[in-house]
């Protein structure tokens, strides 16, 4: 997991100041869908581990997909601001 956590860190920052200099903002449905994907598939994963123990380990599932939406939502905010600042440096160089 902490690879493709790797992978959409990168292919977020990347993604975000390549297209921010561009004034792309289509870019943001591609890392929705993606973090957004990742959290889904991530706690479906976990819960299917998990099983039918319920009692001792659903509260373990609920703070995971809690972990994992807020870093969704922290790497997204990052990438919006990577977008912003490559468009606004971009737009004051003349690109």
């Amino acid at each position: 997991m902490r690879d493709i956590e790797r992978l959409l860190v990168v292919a977020n920052v990347v993604g975000s100041l390549a297209l921010g200099v561009r004034h792309d903002a289509t870019w943001f449905l591609i890392p929705l869908a993606a973090f957004g994907l990742y959290v889904v598939l991530a706690d479906r994963a976990l819960r299917r581990r998990i099983g039918p123990r319920h009692w001792p380990s659903e509260g373990f599932a609920r703070f995971t997909f809690n972990t994992n939406l807020y870093f969704a939502v922290r790497h997204i905010g990052l990438g919006a601001l990577l977008f912003a600042l490559s468009g606004t440096l971009a737009g004051l160089v003349g690109l």
